[in-house]
């Protein structure tokens, strides 16, 4: 739904008279309907990430009998369940509707915190990360095609950027709040505040209204069409590449950010600041996406996977307060890479004819990543013995070759 008012114009000037009063009415009526589901999913989406025991994720386990290595354990298990689920739940997504998955998301992750609250065993934990990895699958693409179909092609990047933006200011107040909440009571206050937020998410969702999922003259979707997409296809394997280096690089940031830091002279003291830092400053991709426009999106991760590509690659030669810069700055570049890379994504869709399976098409993108995010991950165990600059030369080699690679959505061709 593209909905483009003007105000300041006298509805009665288009020349029609009383139609066009109608006309405009309905207009305004839609978009109002617009703006007020926006404000319900950017609230749902501040409140799910309202996640007060993060910095203290280990210690919640570890505290309840949990070893280092049984934590591990957990994650993979979190991980394995989200890649095993990716495509079925996409499937399963498009059969009952785009709110339906939503909400069943929020109710199952509510109920994994709440698990997580009365844990006192592995078996128990092990059921928490199984039901985390089924609400990540559930998500896995839903609210992308959700905000897609609402906003219609025109207006996604900017409305998806603002609903991102939700997710950071979460992520701010909770790291803000983290030590006044665990100083004053205790790690359990945190999971039950986590919980409250959660709950109020869950009950959002059931609020926001349903999207329109008529297949009228669509191609039968068949799931063997992802596995001849991925053989005889080269965008969609081109894009499912550009998505495992956007999700590659985020992790190794995440997983390297404090020894960057600290191999550049600086105190691990200073971390928090700058990932607030980096956070407040994340917020501004809403201002540059609606700068850039959101047209030509194929021409704009061309341009951000270089400029990424090109800071991946300043890490690796560059020493001291610059390094600062680049780690402060890189993440906003990657989000704004990654809108636009969700972009592309939802325009192939359309193009290719599958745009009612929207949400099992983002799946197959993000299953095929996953598994070219393991293979990557196992080469990097090996080459990180070296020395980890060598994986951030590697993936600014291939970010750049991602780049030329990628071709203009004009010569996506549907596979029959």
């Amino acid at each position: 739904m593209t909905i483009e008012l003007n105000y300041n114009r006298n509805p009665l000037s288009c020349g029609k008279g009383f139609l066009c009063v109608i006309k405009y009415i309905l207009l305004k009526k839609s978009y109002n309907v617009c703006m007020k589901t926006s404000r319900k999913i950017y609230a749902m989406n501040l409140f799910s990430n309202l996640i007060f025991y993060a910095p203290v994720a280990l210690l919640v386990r570890t505290n309840r009998g949990i070893s280092l290595s049984q934590f591990f354990v957990l994650q993979a298990i979190l991980s394995v369940t989200c890649m095993i689920c990716e495509f079925p739940l996409g499937v399963l997504t498009d059969k009952i509707g785009l709110k339906k998955s939503i909400v069943l998301a929020q109710f199952t992750m509510l109920t994994a915190r709440i698990i997580l609250l009365i844990a006192n065993n592995f078996m128990l934990f092990a059921v928490e990360a199984l039901l985390e990895g089924i609400a990540f699958a559930l998500n896995s693409g839903t609210i992308s095609a959700y905000i897609y179909k609402l906003f219609g092609d025109d207006n996604y990047s900017n409305n998806i950027s603002k609903f991102y933006n939700w997710g950071t200011i979460a992520f701010i107040v909770s790291t803000v709040m983290f030590p006044l909440i665990n100083s004053r009571w205790n790690i359990n206050a945190l999971i039950w505040v986590t919980i409250i937020a959660n709950t109020i998410a869950t009950v959002i969702s059931i609020f926001i209204p349903d999207t329109d999922n008529s297949s009228e003259n669509e191609e039968q979707f068949d799931l063997s069409k992802t596995l001849k997409l991925l053989v005889h296809d080269k965008t969609f394997r081109v894009i499912v590449l550009i998505v495992s280096l956007f999700n590659l690089s985020f992790l190794l940031i995440n997983f390297f950010y404090v020894k960057v830091i600290i191999d550049n002279g600086y105190s691990e003291n200073i971390v928090s600041p700058l990932i607030l830092a980096y956070s407040g400053l994340q917020l501004s991709q809403t201002f540059i996406i609606k700068y850039l426009g959101e047209q030509k999106a194929w021409n704009k991760v061309r341009l951000f996977s270089v400029i990424a590509s090109l800071f991946f690659a300043g890490l690796c030669v560059i020493s001291g307060k610059p390094v600062v810069l680049l780690m402060i700055i890189l993440p906003t570049i990657l989000s704004v890479l990654g809108i636009f890379i969700e972009k592309i994504q939802n325009n192939y869709i359309d193009t290719i004819g599958f745009k009612n399976h929207r949400a099992t098409m983002l799946s197959a993108f993000s299953f095929f990543a996953d598994v070219f995010e393991v293979v990557f991950l196992l080469a990097n165990s090996y080459i990180s013995s070296f020395n980890y600059k060598y994986i951030f030369v590697f993936i600014a080699a291939s970010l750049l070759l991602s780049a030329i690679m990628l071709r203009n959505d004009n010569t996506v061709k549907s596979v029959s």
